[in-house]
C-alpha cells in the first residue's frame, strides 16, 4: 500500500516538475502551449472522493500557477477537470473493477480510456484558455490556441500513458 502511494505521488510529482521544468517553456509556433498538469489528474484511483479529487486538484493547479504566473487560471481550470472527472470515471468503468485501481488503457479498454482522456483534456483546456484570456474578443485567435495545444497536449499524454503502461508489462 505505501509503494503505491509512493508512486502515485511519484508520477503527479513528476507530471507537475515537467511541466513546471520544461513545458512552462515552450510554445510552438506562438500558439501551442502543452499542458499536461490535467494528466495527474488522470491517474486518480477510483476509490477517492469527488471533494478529495477537487482538493488534490486545486493544490496541483495552485502549484502550477505559483510557478507559471497565471494566477488562479490553472487552480480553476483544474478543479473544474476534476469536478467532471469523477462522474466520467465511474460512468466508464467496469462494475468489477477494485475500487483502489488507477484508471489505465488496460482497465478501461484503449477506445474508452482515449474518449475519457479526450473530454477531460477538453474540459481542462478550454476552461484554461477561457479563464486566461476572459474575453471573446479575439475567437479565432482563442480557438486556434486552445486546437493547438489541446493537440499538442494530447499527443505527450497519449505517449506519458503508453510509455506507462509498457513500462508495466516488461
Amino acid at each position: 500500500m505505501i509503494q503505491t502511494l509512493f508512486h502515485r505521488l511519484g508520477l503527479i510529482l513528476g507530471i507537475l516538475l515537467l511541466q513546471i521544468l520544461v513545458l512552462n517553456h515552450i510554445c510552438l509556433w506562438g500558439y501551442a502551449i502543452p499542458l499536461l498538469g490535467c494528466v495527474a489528474l488522470f491517474y486518480t484511483p477510483l476509490d477517492a472522493g469527488r471533494i478529495q479529487t477537487m482538493l488534490i486538484a486545486f493544490g496541483m493547479g495552485l502549484v502550477l500557477d505559483a510557478f507559471s504566473n497565471s494566477p488562479g487560471v490553472a487552480a480553476g481550470a483544474m478543479t473544474l477537470t476534476a469536478f467532471v472527472q469523477y462522474p466520467l470515471l465511474h460512468s466508464m468503468a467496469p462494475d468489477d473493477v477494485i475500487e483502489s485501481t488507477i484508471p489505465n488503457i488496460r482497465m478501461l479498454g484503449g477506445y474508452k480510456y482515449f474518449f475519457y482522456m479526450a473530454i477531460l483534456m477538453a474540459v481542462h483546456h478550454v476552461a484554461y484558455f477561457l479563464l486566461e484570456s476572459f474575453s471573446f474578443f479575439n475567437l479565432p485567435d482563442l480557438l486556434l490556441r486552445f486546437a493547438s495545444s489541446y493537440l499538442f497536449s494530447m499527443l505527450l499524454a497519449l505517449s506519458i500513458e503508453l510509455w506507462r503502461t509498457s513500462e508495466k508489462t516488461d
